[in-house]
């Protein structure tokens, strides 16, 4: 046997608790489920943003968003991904995607010898995003499944590096399922349709591509990583078409719903189970590249993982999230969280959010105003953390307004402090 194949497939605003394999019982994933059955499940995997490019930047680099440079819709990617790793260790490399904000325009087809992108034939919608001085047109909804299957099919030898990431689950789609006639309108219709997106997904890639894996023989062979770039706040069970495009929440927020996304690796070395501990996209490359017995000179922000699947104590993990494309959401946001606790941040609007999210799990209390001196200490080592990484941020200005929550001084005075710790070193 050759060496492993990889496939990394990523679905876009999927929550995990909408799969059957975590334990969903409105709808069955069989192909997902398949795939957990034979890996391990992370029931707690943090996603470094609630915005698609932010969050695939990372995934494919093992890094956080200030190293990778990806933190709005106009950035392009200026670290080495896991595309380029593999390429150089021998891999054939190729990629489809749905959605142009992760194209190759942005340089995500960094090492990819085959890169399927959207076009203006084969995309279903455009979203326009705007910035201060720029304007861009998104492509959404390209679907490449078949495509995929047919280069599997061509390169089945590999060893292959098979990036794909599937949009149909996400806000729009259900539109144009509907008007194909892929999408039942009597079923499933909950939530713009939300369940009936997922199980069709599930029907259409995991299980054809299980049984083509099967068929090529390279099943057993083949590493398989499932995640989502982002989960998804869902909202009123059936908002009209205003509300859904114009004041639906989505995904643009710091909230478990949007953050806490699927995790499942299948690998020939590894066994069947479910992992509580805390980990984080960020994980994914380092994971991968430790599996597949690969080195290489970059410097990861993420860890192997392989020593807490092998049942070895990890640390508590720090998850770091962000959305500073203020023109998108409630303002530029950030959060920082361990297993036990949260902080939220809005520069902005000069707010504050900090949860214990092993008593609120729902993030309902927001406890910034706590006088519980180690809820004090757990601010203070937070905020210190989210300024770190504000202030790489590129567009970086004072802040004006200063509303309940934090002063304005308190952003401010830890970003002045950085600036001057930089300048020692």
């Amino acid at each position: 046997m050759g060496r492993e194949n990889v496939i990394l497939i990523t679905m876009d605003a999927v929550r995990p608790d909408r799969l059957s394999c975590y334990g969903y019982d409105k709808i069955e994933t069989k192909g997902i489920d398949k795939i957990a059955e034979e890996g391990v499940l992370f029931k707690n995997c943090i996603a470094p943003s609630c915005f698609t490019p932010v969050s695939h930047a990372t995934i494919l680099s093992g890094k956080n968003p200030d190293n990778t440079k990806v933190r709005d819709p106009f950035d392009t990617v200026r670290t080495p991904l896991l595309s380029d790793i593999l390429k150089d260790n021998g891999y054939q490399t190729a990629a489809f995607i749905g959605i142009d904000l992760i194209d190759s325009k942005h340089r995500f087809n960094r090492g990819f010898d085959h890169f399927d992108e959207p076009s203006e034939e084969d995309s279903f919608h455009s979203m326009a995003f705007k910035g201060k001085t720029q304007r861009l047109q998104a492509l959404l909804g390209s679907w490449w499944v078949d495509r995929m299957f047919h280069w599997l099919k061509e390169h089945k030898d590999g060893p292959f590096f098979l990036w794909g990431h599937y949009f149909h689950v996400h806000f729009l789609a259900e539109k144009e399922l509907l008007f194909s006639g892929k999408l039942d309108k009597d079923k499933h219709h909950d939530h713009a349709y939300y369940d009936a997106k997922i199980k069709y997904m599930d029907e259409k890639l995991f299980q054809p591509l299980i049984e083509l894996l099967n068929e090529l023989d390279i099943w057993d062979n083949t590493t398989i990583v499932l995640t989502s770039d982002h989960g998804e706040t869902l909202g009123t069970k059936n908002p009209t078409w205003k509300t859904y495009f114009f004041e639906y929440p989505q995904h643009k927020t710091m909230y478990d719903d949007d953050l806490k996304v699927p995790l499942i690796i299948k690998n020939s070395k590894l066994k069947k189970q479910k992992i509580d501990h805390t980990v984080r996209s960020l994980d994914i490359v380092p994971t991968l590249l430790d599996l597949l017995g690969l080195s290489c000179n970059e410097k990861f922000d993420g860890i192997s993982l392989v020593p807490l699947i092998y049942g070895k104590e990890l640390p508590k993990l720090i998850a770091y999230s962000e959305e500073l494309f203020e023109n998108r959401g409630p303002g530029k946001i950030q959060a920082v969280r361990t297993p036990e606790y949260k902080l939220i941040r809005n520069i902005t609007k000069n707010q504050e959010e900090f949860y214990n999210l092993r008593e609120d799990p729902d993030e309902k209390d927001n406890l910034i105003d706590s006088s519980a001196p180690s809820h004090k200490e757990v601010i203070k080592a937070f905020r210190q953390f989210l300024g770190e990484k504000y202030i790489s941020y590129e567009e970086l200005k004072p802040v004006e307004r200063e509303d309940a929550g934090i002063k304005k001084d308190v952003i401010l005075n830890v970003v002045e402090d950085l600036k001057k710790m930089k300048k020692k070193k």
